[in-house]
């Protein structure tokens, strides 16, 4: 597929850009852009959207203009790419906004690409401690070397969630699901029930824990453990409906894709 030896060549660029957003961290400046009262989905920096105004016109030089784009922010280069494609490509020029506002290290860039029915790119790239991960197809390889993470302890079959703003959690969501691994087991952690700002993706990434859910992701940075656990051939379940985003209640220059999947190690 020429999208996905097209965008390979711009990783450096995506290298780029996490580091621009680096430099520009301790000047940055912090406004609300919604008001789900979920600080993560709630801010935005300057940052985000000089980092991606900068990655979104070098790619639309190419013909990757010709995909279909979702993107984070909304900044003017949107309109350089177009309307309707059968493939997507997103970007989050900087997952973890929050993190990044308040010093922390767990912040990337994720750029990917989808067919509405499966992921078929990512790059997700943590600039502060230089690791990453790519996976193309069933393909998955290391950018740096992997952080060591010995100081945190989480218990076996554990899997992570990002609790939204439903208050009900995986029992209320998925309840069959959730009676299936409780009983082998498992344990559903919610990802602020970490420490030092870990979330669940992340350390499902590293392979600290053994699964991961994810509900109504945002479009453009949830597709990673899914990614990732096709590419492994864990055992997924899912329905999420990547075919077209949606808003997101009360932040509706938010997109997300409804829906859920668990991914999961199995022994």
């Amino acid at each position: 597929m020429k999208e996905l030896d097209l965008i390979q060549q711009f990783e450096p660029l995506f290298i780029e850009a996490a580091k621009m957003a680096m430099k520009m961290r301790k000047t940055a400046k912090v406004e609300n852009k919604s008001n789900t009262g979920i600080t993560e989905i709630d801010i935005v920096t300057d940052a985000d959207l000089a980092v991606q105004e900068f990655v979104l016109k070098k790619l639309a030089e190419s013909d990757l203009r010709n995909c279909e784009l979702v993107a984070e922010e909304k900044t003017a280069a949107i309109s350089l790419f177009s309307k309707k494609s059968d493939i997507v490509l997103t970007l989050d020029p900087i997952d973890g906004t929050a993190n990044y506002a308040k010093g922390g290290q767990l912040y990337s860039i994720i750029a990917s690409l989808h067919d509405k029915k499966n992921p078929l790119y990512t790059f997700d790239y943590f600039p502060e401690i230089n690791w990453g991960l790519k996976i193309v197809g069933d393909k998955v390889s290391e950018i740096g070397t992997k952080p060591d993470l010995s100081n945190v302890v989480v218990p076996q079959k554990t899997i992570g969630y990002f609790h939204s703003s439903d208050p009900k959690g995986p029992n209320g969501w998925i309840p069959e699901l959730y009676r299936k691994y409780t009983e082998e087991g498992y344990a559903f952690k919610n990802k602020h029930e970490w420490t030092k700002g870990y979330g669940a993706v992340f350390l499902f990434l590293l392979g600290k824990i053994d699964g991961c859910l994810v509900r109504n992701g945002s479009a453009v940075d949830c597709l990673t453990a899914l990614h990732l656990g096709l590419a492994k051939g864990y055992k997924i379940y899912r329905d999420i409906d990547i075919t077209r985003p949606q808003p997101r209640e009360n932040a509706l220059d938010s997109a997300e894709y409804k829906g859920y999947y668990l991914v999961a190690k199995e022994s």
